[in-house]
Formats: C-alpha cells, structure tokens, sequence
C-alpha cells in the first residue's frame, strides 16, 4: 500500500502537479494489529510532502483533518480504502471537509470492499464511506462489482494494477542466492508476503506431496524447493507442524519476517515461479512485482487475479484447490519450454504503466 501511494505521487509530481498527503498518526490500535510493527525502517522518501493528522479511531483528529483538507483548497482528493476499519475516519473527515467549504470532487481508490476476513458492520461501513465520495476507481471487475451492488449511483473506473518498478533491476541470480543464503543448486518456487490464512499457503504445502505433481518426487524435480517470505499475521506453529505431518521440512524454507523494499530483487532473483494459491482475492500487488522482475507465475483463479493474468501466457492459472493447485505446478514444470513463460510476462509488463494510470485518475477531472 505504502509503495503503491508513494509510486503514484511521483508520477504526479512528475506530471508537473503538486501533491500533499495527509497521513495516519495511527492506522491500526496496537491490540488490533497482527504484526509486528506498523512502521518501516525504510527511509522517507523524498520530495513528498506529507502531514500526519489523522487517527483511524480519533474523532477529534476527523474534524482537524477534515479542517485542514478544506483550507487546501485541492483540485481533486484521493482517499486510498482498503478496509471497512477505515470508514468511519474517512467517511467522517470528507463530510467536515465539505462543511468546511470542500468544493473539489473526492475519488476513493478502493482495494478492497468486501474484507478478506470478517468486519462487524462491513455492509454499512462501505455504504457509509460511499455516500461521501463522488466517484470510485478499483482495481478489478470483482470490486467495481461490489461497488454498484452497494448501491454507488456515481462512475466506477476499473484501472490496471500498474507494474511496481521501484524494486530496481533483477539481480543476477547466483548473487541473489548469497544475499539469501541460498544454494544455487536448487530451484526455487517463491511464495512472498504477508501470510494470512485466505492466501492459501497451507494449500500450496499440501500440493506440493499431492499426487497430481509427480514432478516433485521425481530425480529432476527433488532440487526444486518452497521458499517462503513474508511476516506471518497468524500463528505460525501450525504451518511448523504442517511440514512436519507432510514430511517437508527439508524442502520447503521459511523466512518468516517483513521483506523492506531493498531485499524484494533479491527474493524474485532466486524464483523460477511465484505462486499465489489465494483462496480468494481482489488483486495483488505481489503479481505486479513478478511481472517487473519477468518472474512467471502460478496463481488460482479467483478475483483480479485471473482478470490479469486469463489467457496470458505469463504462467498457469487454477481454481484454488490442492489438486488444482498440484495439477497446475505440474504444467509449470513439464513445460517444454519454460522460458516462453518469461516472454509473456516481459510483454504483459509492458502495458502496466504508472503514467497512463496516473492519467486515467485524473481524466475525468479534466485536470491532466
């Protein structure tokens, strides 16, 4: 999300336009948030100008916040939504603004609608923040969808997930494998981000001794390996116990913490394949990072996922199952000609651009 916002204020301003970002004191209250820490030790990126007001469950920062939104007199709001839990700030700091003389129309760029696990009041809390905006971009048919059935009267924009180019270039994989301490005599399938459980990890463990993908337990496919990267936002014992039950220890490795910006070339430096075994999704911005990088992948059909990458050539698609799922890493590595996939993911990259992205948000303006 961080990088998503950042990318697209650079474009901006480098369209010529001036942007300024209220930000969060506070997102999640301590006790409600699952990971470690809500902060990066990433630096701050520069030339962005950014006020920290708002508190997600701070009235009284929703009135300053929509105080001073107001006194900017901006041409256009964007209010990033990615959660109902951020409803009642947004929702409320758009109307004080308003009241406060706002005259400029307000865009929510919506991630998501429909939460991955369950939100108390989701139904309403999206209703609530819809009634105060004028118009909705997403990122997928799946959430413009729910958009109109939520009752939204205004434009609904479906825009392309743009490719995140600011990892830098693919490194040479032999020095990716040493930045990681990985043995490049290995293959290695990549399962990257946050783990939570609508992602699927324990589907893909269960695939990958399932018998669908005998290329597993075969001499050419005993050197291929599981790496797992990302901060688990549950318990990770069960997953632990999981390999064990499933006799993978060995095979599948874990490096469960936060991957920052300037390590992520590395990771996809080492992957034949990311696989994303979603039970269910919007879209992903870790398939914008593979395609970036030219790294193929397995994914399971559900949401934007399969929207962007149906008929692609840029890997192999399943339903999320684990049979699905095995029959699908088995295409992945049978594949006659498994660097065709990189071709189409080099192609497929190529028409995710930030600018016509950037463009497209404020076309309807008539500000670009």
């Amino acid at each position: 999300m961080t990088s998503f916002n950042q990318r697209l204020v650079q474009e901006w301003q480098a369209m010529g336009h001036r942007v300024t970002v209220l930000n969060y004191t506070v997102q999640y209250p301590s006790w409600l948030f699952p990971g470690t820490t809500q902060f990066t030790d990433e630096p701050a990126p520069e030339h962005i100008e950014s006020h920290r007001l708002l508190h997600s469950v701070g009235p009284l920062s929703w009135w300053r916040s929509g105080k001073w939104l107001a006194a900017q007199q901006p041409d256009l709001v964007l209010l990033r939504y990615w959660t109902p839990f951020m409803a009642p700030a947004l929702g409320f700091l758009t109307r004080i603004a308003r009241r406060a003389g706002l005259k400029a129309p307000v865009v929510l760029l919506a991630d998501n609608l429909k939460p991955h696990e369950k939100v108390p009041g989701t139904g309403p809390l999206n209703r609530w923040v819809l009634g105060a905006v004028d118009r909705v971009v997403t990122l997928s048919n799946s959430v413009a969808g729910e958009a109109l059935a939520l009752g939204f009267k205004g434009p609904v924009q479906v825009l392309h997930h743009p490719v995140y180019d600011h990892f830098g270039p693919l490194m040479d994989r032999t020095a990716a494998c040493h930045a990681l301490s990985l043995s490049p005599e290995r293959s290695y399938f990549l399962f990257f981000g946050l783990v939570r459980p609508y992602k699927g990890l324990d589907l893909l463990l269960r695939a990958l001794v399932s018998p669908e993908f005998g290329f597993w337990n075969q001499p050419e496919g005993r050197s291929w390996t599981l790496l797992v990267a990302g901060e688990f936002y549950e318990p990770i014992e069960p997953y632990r116990r999981l390999l064990e039950e499933l006799g993978l220890q060995d095979r599948v490795i874990l490096h469960p913490t936060f991957v920052p910006d300037h390590r992520v070339a590395a990771y996809f430096g080492v992957a034949e394949a990311l696989v994303l075994p979603y039970r269910h999704a919007t879209q992903s911005g870790v398939t914008q990072a593979a395609l970036h990088f030219g790294v193929p992948m397995v994914v399971t059909r559900v949401g934007g996922l399969a929207e962007e990458l149906e008929g692609k050539g840029a890997g192999e698609l399943c339903n999320p199952e684990v049979g699905e799922l095995a029959a699908a890493l088995q295409r992945f590595c049978t594949h006659p000609n498994r660097s065709s996939y990189r071709d189409s993911v080099q192609k497929l990259a190529s028409l995710y651009g930030w600018r016509p992205f950037a463009e497209a948000v404020l076309a309807d303006e008539g500000i670009v």
